[in-house]
């Protein structure tokens, strides 16, 4: 402490900078912001400020400048909401310690509502070209970024999602054409780090539940609990509770472009497939007691480096394709494209995958590039496993 304060002093005298600057520099001060705002802020960057914060207005930019949102006392940090809300932006804000979504962004109307709504009317409603930009967002009790339903054009860069109890970022159902670029995703799904809701979670840093047209693109993903990149279509989980609306959007048409994942599993296409849901309440028909139909189609995973893990990628829908990325030391697979419950539960094998250009490292015979049940790849073409040219016909 006296160590300390000596240098402070010592800083004092040779910038002729007063001594309560200094302490300010050293220490974030208390300050107080807007709860809401409706037009542009740019917020102290010595502050920290307690949350939540609400934006509900368009054509507004949060920028604060590397000051901290405080939310241990709120449900979320930051929250986007207002019907129709267009053109926000959130930049340079550290928001730690949400009891839920540090940055949730937010339809207008619960789901069911927004469900009984024509399909044009969802979309307007909704928010539409929200950015987060250079951001830190930790220690969330659930979801770090919270995408919600019918969202469009949301941008996500530049982002550090952190020690979230959920996912890092959770893409809502028939959320359309997210961003996520630059970003570093690392010791999410593990539960409340904070401890204030009991249970252990085992969540992935995103997750793509029935929502399309989304690029995940040059993000680093390490340590994460299930994790990297999961799609799926939810079931109507918890179908009863008047807050739920059956999902309508496959989670399709999505990117997964120059990542690198140091994850048990880095991108899992359909991974609810062949998952027990009996204890989920799920609202959609049953393929058997417990199992539903997940979609998860015409996705591309390209150009990604997968290091270490069991699986760098596990494909379970129709319509993939793979190709150009690199694998590393995985213990089980690169790839590993169906598997016999699915074929059971469908009754027919996965169409339609793509394998090309890729290369795997460390692994040997058919665990670097393997199906299971009768699926098969449509085409399969210059991939190499330990440096030497692959065969898929050398699978079986």
């Amino acid at each position: 402490m006296r160590f300390s304060l000596a240098l402070m002093l010592y800083a004092t005298i040779q910038t002729s900078v007063p001594l309560h600057a200094a302490l300010a520099q050293q220490t974030p001060s208390d300050c107080t912001a807007p709860q809401n705002v409706s037009a542009n802020l740019r917020l102290d960057r010595n502050c920290r400020y307690t949350g939540p914060i609400l934006i509900n207005t368009s054509n507004v930019t949060l920028d604060c400048d590397g000051a901290t949102i405080d939310a241990t006392r709120s449900r979320n940090g930051i929250t986007i909401s207002g019907r129709g809300i267009r053109n926000v932006a959130v930049k340079s804000c550290k928001v730690d310690g949400a009891k839920r979504e540090g940055i949730f962004i937010k339809p207008p109307l619960i789901a069911p509502d927004m469900a009984a709504l024509p399909m044009a009317q969802r979309y307007d409603i909704a928010p539409q070209n929200v950015s987060i930009i250079d951001s830190t967002v930790t220690n969330s009790g659930s979801a770090g970024i919270y995408v919600g339903n019918y969202a469009q054009s949301t941008l996500i860069r530049n982002t550090l999602v952190a020690n979230s109890g959920g996912t890092a970022i959770y893409l809502d159902a028939s959320s359309v054409r997210t961003t996520v670029e630059n970003s570093t995703f690392n010791g999410n799904g593990f539960g409340d780090p904070l401890g204030r809701s009991k249970g252990k979670l085992n969540r992935e840093a995103i997750a793509i539940d029935s929502s399309a047209y989304n690029t995940i693109l040059n993000n680093t993903f390490s340590g994460n609990s299930a994790g990297g990149v999961f799609l799926y279509k939810n079931c109507w989980e918890r179908h009863d509770s008047p807050k739920q609306a059956q999902r309508w959007q496959h989670s399709s048409f999505n990117t997964i472009n120059g990542n690198w994942f140091t994850e048990k599993v880095g991108v899992w296409i359909a991974s609810r497939q062949a998952k027990n849901l009996t204890n989920w309440n799920c609202g959609d028909p049953p393929l058997a007691p417990g199992y539903f139909r997940d979609y998860a189609d015409h996705n591309t995973v390209v150009s990604n480096v997968f290091t270490g893990g069991d699986f760098g990628v596990i494909i379970q829908d129709d319509f993939t394709t793979l190709k150009e990325n690199r694998f590393f030391n995985q213990t089980q697979s690169c790839v590993v494209l169906g598997s016999e419950l699915r074929d059971s539960l469908l009754g027919a094998p996965i169409e339609g995958t793509i394998l090309a250009k890729n290369s795997c490292v460390g692994l040997r015979g058919s665990n670097g590039f393997r199906t299971e049940g009768t699926s098969v790849f449509r085409a399969c073409f210059e991939n190499f496993l330990n440096n030497q040219p692959f065969n898929c016909g050398d699978i079986r």
